[in-house]
């Protein structure tokens, strides 16, 4: 992966027209959030006896004048770098944590005139801190978008001057090879004349601290060669100045290129290219992935496994495997940049051609009838403005593996099972259908409609199935009856209404064949089918469903599901509203069939009910509507 990030780091200085001999170029960040539009400057203007203040001005922000601002983060509770800081309170981020304290060491005249110029700057502000600090919470407004401090000296900001810029890449260099210790002293890491394990050229000096997304760190002693000393940590991983600010550009690069969002999660897309492929073809990827190689009028066909309107991992299956796809999934709760980043998955090595099979399938999917008429809401700003036909994408896993149910997280569920969809490796059937059941149970005992929830968990076993991720039952060569062998009872001879539903139900059972390979599936969505249509004769007649309380929850056995079927019949019979004897023939017909001991979990026998309660609708007779 580092050497991925290096080659992006190195395409992305020169899109950017950055040059490793000016390390500034690179290390300056960006201070502003995306409500930003001004900057609290405190005025300074020298005098006789000093500088002496002028006022808060505040200055337009803007993103080309990031070298001016000179800002690079410092500790989550101490100083940035140079003093410019993001506003948290106007209190704590100038009299606390940044802005006075950045001088605090800057209190006495000597030698040298640049420190000298920082003494009587900091000198300056401590004379006028209480008019400061009223004026900056005077002109401070979070909500106009006036929420960084800095300054400007005889109309110049920091950037302009050269100790500040040097005190920035000093301070930057420092942080490759400067760390506390286990017992909290100071530690350097670093050595002359030795190889970089990034470049693997011979260098003047490297660095043992270099740890651009803290998947190598020094922190524990476990990760310490040399008889667990930090100073030798250079050992371990050396590297350069120009690599570890080449991989620093590459971090800043992906953070704002290629960063995604995921069903609460953000991704980093990594490519990584096979030897050989020429600079033309990398750009022209990196192109893809910064939405530049999207033709405009495609934008609305292009197909996503994910909500974000910035996927482009079709685009991406449309290449040729010249490439290597690497997705980091992190957590990161104070931002891109900051000092917490935890990765919490990295998936490596996904060819286009993987990413096409995963398209492919979800094409396969969307346009079978059931999910294609499954209309479901689409909302905006929490209002509904539409409505589109059910299809695959992650969204339809998160459904059933969301961030918290009942008090429960199941983020890693989740993201164990994207790994393997996308790796391809086998997903645990049962494992999958106690999560749909889970969820679908929660709806049923809340009176929430199943239908949608119901069709998506079918919709992700048949997407996984079409992959080849989960392992059906096997289906029994000699013994079992393939769907339509057991109609002959009704064929023959009958005509209109019973051979209709007849057929029906063949063709289903047919057109799914893998899910429906033993009779008892048949059976149990087939009461399911029968149950339903019951319920909705009784809503018809008593605008109630009393018949629910005996589907228990959807916690079914196979000996509560064969008492259902003689108790819907006498209540449909009791209504006098029985029009479904040729399917209660049929069921009766799978239940000897199916005989005793179906050897399936309960959870496998609710869903196949579940699953027929809601596509009753595919089996009406003529003139009934329910």
């Amino acid at each position: 992966m580092i050497e991925a990030i290096r080659k992006i780091g190195e395409y992305g200085l020169e899109k950017e027209g950055k040059s490793l001999d000016n390390p500034l170029d690179i290390l300056v960040g960006n201070p502003a959030n995306r409500d930003t539009v001004g900057i609290l400057c405190i005025v300074l203007e020298s005098g006789p006896e000093g500088f002496e203040y002028k006022g808060v001005d505040i200055v337009e922000y803007s993103k080309d004048a990031l070298k001016k601002y000179a800002y690079k983060k410092g500790a989550p509770n101490g100083t940035d770098i140079t003093p410019t800081s993001m506003i948290t309170t106007v209190e704590s981020t100038f009299e606390r944590t940044k802005i006075l304290p950045w001088f605090k060491e800057y209190d006495k005249i000597g030698p040298d005139e640049e420190i000298n110029l920082l003494v009587k700057i900091g000198k300056g502000i401590r004379q006028h801190k209480e008019e400061i600090l009223n004026d900056l919470k005077e002109k401070y407004r979070q909500d106009k978008g006036y929420n960084v401090i800095s300054l400007k000296i005889d109309n110049n900001y920091p950037g302009d001057f050269d100790i500040f810029r040097r005190i920035l890449v000093d301070r930057a260099r420092e942080n490759f090879y400067f760390t506390k210790s286990f017992s909290g002293d100071n530690k350097y890491s670093k050595a002359e004349n030795q190889m970089c394990s990034v470049c693997n050229k011979r260098k003047e000096e490297v660095y043992g601290f270099v740890n651009t997304y803290k998947f190598y760190t020094i922190d524990k002693r476990g990760f310490v060669s040399g008889g667990f000393q930090q100073k030798d940590s250079w050992k371990n991983y050396p590297v350069c100045l120009n690599c570890a600010l080449t991989l620093e550009e590459g971090k800043k690069y992906l953070g704002t290129s290629m960063n995604f969002s995921f069903y609460g999660f953000n991704y980093l897309l990594i490519p990584k290219f096979v030897s050989g492929v020429g600079e033309e073809t990398k750009k022209e990827t990196f192109k893809i992935i910064e939405q530049q190689g999207a033709p405009k009028f495609r934008r609305q066909e292009i197909k996503r496994l994910t909500s974000s309107e910035n996927e482009v991992l079709e685009l991406l299956s449309e290449q040729k495997n010249y490439l290597n796809l690497n997705f980091m999934f992190y957590d990161a709760p104070k931002g891109y940049n900051g000092a917490v980043f935890n990765i919490l998955l990295y998936i490596e090595d996904i060819l286009p051609s993987r990413l096409k099979r995963l398209f492919n399938a979800k094409n396969d999917v969307d346009t079978i009838d059931i999910f294609n008429e499954c209309m479901i809401p689409v909302f905006e700003h929490k209002e509904k403005i539409g409505e589109r036909p059910l299809e695959f994408n992650f969204g339809v896993l998160r459904t059933f593996f969301p961030r918290v149910s009942n008090n429960r997280a199941y983020d890693n569920y989740f993201l164990d099972i994207v790994s393997k969809i996308f790796t391809s490796k086998p997903i645990d059937y049962h494992f999958l259908l106690r999560f749909i059941m889970q969820k679908l149970r929660d709806d049923f005992l809340n009176d929430y409609p199943t239908k949608v929830s119901t069709l998506k968990g079918f919709m992700l076993l048949n997407y996984l199935n079409i992959l080849g991720l989960i392992k059906l039952k096997e289906r029994a060569e000699m013994n079992q009856k393939e769907a339509g062998d057991n109609w002959g009872i009704f064929e023959a001879g009958a005509l209109g209404e019973r051979k209709e539903i007849s057929q029906r139900i063949s063709s289903f059972f047919t057109g799914f064949g893998d899910f429906f390979d033993s009779d008892a599936k048949k059976v149990l969505f087939l009461v399911g089918v029968l149950a339903q249509k019951l319920l909705n004769i009784q809503y018809q007649e008593r605008n109630a469903t009393p018949f629910r309380v005996k589907l228990k929850g959807l916690h079914l056995d196979e000996k509560q599901v064969k008492k259902l079927l003689p108790e819907i019949q006498n209540k449909l019979e009791e209504y006098g509203k029985n029009y479904y004897r040729t399917l209660e023939s049929i069921i009766s017909t799978y239940f000897i069939s199916a005989g005793n001991g179906w050897d399936m979990p309960n959870d496998e026998i609710s869903f196949y009910f579940v699953l027929g309660m809601n596509l009753s609708y595919l089996f009406k007779t003529k003139n009934r509507n329910c």
